[in-house]
């Protein structure tokens, strides 16, 4: 099965003010499983930044591939977060998968960045436009994931930046009130939502850390969902599973949804599989 294409417009073009000089790609060291991977440089307003992507086994020049952009949580670097996220197992070979790499370890929104929203957007904007340029990614299939301060920035993209991806899975998510509020209404983004009922580091109703104030996960769906032109304010339990819940906003034009994981805590999911689950969102996304 192949992610499927989307009808979004392509990737916005990278501000002047954000002027991208490459270096060339480096080979990465491979970690078992033999997944083919490249580290390059992007020069952005005097800051050098870095991202990894991992190729498909079979890469093939000539092909477009999805992008999957992967954000790891406050003192996780690209290659911490790779270790345990295992995205390139779950997409198969169906996408290039990036590891986005955060300035001190840590993404714009959350009151211990050292970066601002629009600095790391510009960031994220120049990565997908370094990867379609030199690895056939495509710029109309853009996703977006990440644990914990990456899942809160992962939704700050279909906050701040709806033209940039289509679609995003944020998992055990960090959502202060500076990453999902005072979104923009460029476009619809369908948005996934996951979390441990017993998170007690972001806890599912929200609450105060690191010295500011963070949402709940079912008001950050809700001002997400305002924008999906979901009928404002509702959620309401769709489905339940063996140990998860679904709840889902009411007459969304793209998909708008909470996977609540009832016995767990702040963590990327082993049971589900929060890659899978992020992937198979991605897959349904036509």
């Amino acid at each position: 099965m192949t992610l499927p294409s989307t009808t979004l417009p392509a990737v916005v073009a990278l501000s002047a003010a954000a002027a991208v000089a490459l270096s060339p790609a480096v080979a990465a060291a491979q970690p078992p499983g033999a997944f083919d991977s490249v580290q390059h440089s992007l020069l952005l307003e005097e800051r050098y930044r870095d991202y990894t992507a991992v190729l498909p086994t079979d890469y093939d020049e000539t092909r477009a591939y999805p992008i999957i952009l992967a954000f790891g949580g406050y003192g996780d670097s690209a290659a911490s977060y790779r270790e345990y996220a295992n995205i390139e197992q779950a997409v198969d070979g169906e996408a290039i998968v990036v590891y986005a790499q955060a300035v001190n370890n840590a993404w714009a929104g959350a009151p211990y960045a050292v970066t601002t929203m629009d600095e790391d957007v510009d960031y994220v904007r120049a990565v997908v436009d370094d990867v379609v340029e030199n690895y056939s990614g495509d710029p109309e299939r853009v996703f977006a994931t990440g644990m914990s301060n990456g899942g809160g920035f992962a939704a700050a993209l279909s906050c701040h930046a709806p033209t940039l991806v289509d679609a995003v899975v944020a998992v055990a998510g960090a959502y202060y009130n500076e990453s999902v509020t005072n979104c923009r209404f460029a476009q619809r983004v369908p948005t996934l939502l996951v979390h441990g009922a017993h998170d007690e580091m972001m806890s599912f109703g929200g609450g105060y850390r690191h010295g500011a104030a963070y949402l709940g996960v079912e008001r950050t769906l809700k001002n997400l969902a305002t924008r999906n032109g979901c009928v404002p304010d509702s959620l309401h339990e769709r489905s339940a599973d063996e140990g998860t819940t679904t709840f889902s906003a009411d007459n969304c034009e793209v998909d708008t949804e909470i996977l609540r994981v009832d016995d767990y805590g702040h963590t990327w999911f082993e049971d589900p599989e929060a890659e899978r689950v992020a992937v198979d969102f991605f897959r349904r996304q036509a």
